[in-house]
């Protein structure tokens, strides 16, 4: 990363603000915190995502922590490698500089940062769980679940508990999360506090395709890098908590600290789309836009001067 954008990193309001907060985690006295970068290649970097690489960038910065570069591919009847190599390039095109292993490792086949490439992770996780909590085949449609709620969640009742991980048909493979309320440390917005039980009942660790969900697999990815500091947009400020219990469930003693940003939306308050191809790095550079210019539209759409 180039220098002046580290030093103006470092000068962010909001960023010194998660340093002062960040100065009080007794657990990293001593040692650096590590967090990551992990697209989900199923499309290109749009501005969306250069605004969240400078608050991971910026964190980093000012804790004095490691990026790691992780693919996030588990979803793979939607990830393609050209957008992986797309990403890639224009990450390296931007200035942002990751952990050398885990950038030099996504450039070869297999690598343990591409989901996709370490199925016998998930496998082995999953054993764990199925030791440490009740785990069953769920054959429940999303109509039957019910509407969301204002917070766009879907509580599971747990009517197809006791039932069988073969079951025939489409169906996927719930856990079931212990109840209680959950507190977890966020550097930016302070305590967060939710019964994940309450909020979203039994959670799916396996989708119908047999897929491992991206809850399930980032909690495993985080445990076995260890990445101890996730930083990551406001909506997935409820992902937290039913993390934490994963995690706690599969070994993890200490848990993650966060910082949730806010999000880019557009004019008519959405969460910015890969869909809209004229906000992607490479439409933009394809327009004559430098990596200075993108980096600067991108700060101005941050919030890291609030």
């Amino acid at each position: 990363m180039m220098k002046a954008l580290r030093d103006r990193l470092k000068d962010a309001p909001a960023l010194r603000s998660v340093a002062t907060r960040g100065a009080t985690i007794t657990g990293w006295v001593g040692r650096s915190p590590v967090t990551r970068f992990a697209p989900s290649p199923t499309g290109e970097l749009h501005l969306g995502h250069i605004v969240h690489a400078l608050w991971v960038w910026g964190v980093a910065e000012v804790l004095g922590a490691t990026v790691l570069l992780r693919m996030e591919d588990h979803d793979q009847s939607r990830c393609r490698s050209e957008f992986e190599r797309s990403i890639l390039a224009d990450l390296d095109w931007l200035g942002f500089e990751t952990e050398p292993l885990s950038a030099a490792s996504l450039l070869t086949h297999p690598s343990p940062f591409r989901q996709s490439d370490v199925p016998e992770r998930y496998a082995a996780a999953f054993a764990r769980l199925a030791a440490a909590t009740d785990v069953y085949g769920c054959s429940c449609t999303r109509a039957q679940l019910g509407p969301p709620d204002a917070d766009r969640e879907r509580r599971y009742s747990g009517s197809c508990r006791g039932m069988p991980l073969d079951r025939e048909g489409r169906c996927v493979i719930r856990a079931v999360l212990p109840a209680g309320v959950v507190s977890t440390t966020d550097l930016r917005l302070g305590t967060l506090t939710e019964d994940p039980q309450a909020s979203c009942g039994d959670i799916v660790v396996r989708d119908a395709l047999g897929q491992w969900t991206y809850q399930f697999a980032v909690v495993v990815d985080d445990l076995v890098q260890g990445v101890d500091l996730v930083v990551r947009g406001e909506d997935l400020v409820h992902s937290t908590a039913r993390q934490a219990v994963l995690g706690r469930l599969l070994g993890r003693e200490q848990p993650v600290i966060t910082v949730h940003h806010p999000l880019v939306v557009d004019a008519d308050g959405r969460k910015l789309s890969k869909r809209d191809r004229s906000l992607t790095v490479r439409a933009m550079r394809e327009g004559g836009s430098t990596a200075e210019e993108i980096l600067e539209t991108a700060w101005g759409a941050s919030g890291l001067d609030g």
